[in-house]
């Protein structure tokens, strides 16, 4: 049976991508991020989780003519779309930067717009993207310092991050529900929530996965995530008097390892 931690192995043209300098704006050393598609898992530069449209993107690593693909999952229900892209240098500003996008017939179509992670304080643990244009349409992307996970299943985006005074905190967003723009401090973008515990613990960070525990009103919420980006994988859970009461599984995910 495959569960949440099966994957497939990356391979070592995907990882040099990931973390060549072209791109080191747009991924962190100190994360991965994943998608799964058809069943396996893939590596990907960063996820994007709207906060202003109805969807999710995901970027793949660029290859060596800086040609990637980027993936659509409109929330609810994630159905797919994809389209390539290429990705050219980043054009650095005072504290952010801009990689513009071409098609594959060089016209430019966009471009995806992040914070240098080394202005964000107390820390960007995750890819610091804050917006994708493609064409007339930008999507705003949900971004927080010390963000531990961020990944997205069919129904909610679920979030943990991490503060000095609260400790680890869980933030769920239900797809179904208009939530408005919040701004979030150095340059993060998010909306109101619709669920917000804090107080979490991370109970288990062994085999390259990590789970976050939260308790609330009588029910436990775990947030899954593995760590290992050769076997991808993770999700939430909700737990009443020591059953399972619901499981969802990411279709992508960032973590912080």
């Amino acid at each position: 049976m495959r569960t949440w931690w099966s994957g497939v192995a990356v391979t070592a043209i995907m990882a040099a991508a990931v973390a060549g300098p072209a791109w080191s704006q747009l991924s962190s050393p100190r994360s991965i991020s994943m998608l799964e598609s058809d069943g396996a898992w893939t590596p990907a530069v960063f996820v994007c989780d709207s906060v202003d449209r109805d969807r999710v993107l995901v970027l793949s690593p660029p290859d060596r003519q800086r040609t990637a693909t980027l993936t659509s999952l409109s929330k609810p229900g994630l159905v797919r779309y994809q389209v390539r892209v290429r990705v050219g240098a980043g054009d650095p500003g005072a504290g952010q930067i801009h990689y513009p996008l071409t098609n594959e017939a060089g016209r430019d179509v966009g471009n995806v717009h992040a914070v240098n992670p080394g202005m964000v304080e107390p820390g960007a643990t995750t890819p610091s993207v804050t917006s994708v244009t493609w064409g007339r349409d930008t999507t705003g992307c949900r971004f927080a310092p010390q963000t531990r996970v961020l990944g997205v299943t069919g129904k909610r985006s679920i979030q943990v991050t991490r503060s000095d005074r609260d400790g680890f905190v869980y933030h769920s967003y239900n797809h179904d529900t208009d939530l408005p723009v919040v701004e979030q401090p150095w340059g993060g973008r998010d909306t109101r929530t619709s669920l917000t515990i804090a107080g979490g613990r991370l109970v288990d960070e062994r085999d390259g996965r990590r789970v976050y525990q939260f308790a609330n009103g009588g029910y436990v919420y775990r947030v899954l995530a593995s760590v290992d980006p050769a076997k991808g994988g993770g999700g939430v859970q909700v737990w009443r008097d020591g059953r399972m009461v619901l499981s969802e599984r990411f279709a992508a995910y960032t973590a912080a390892s």
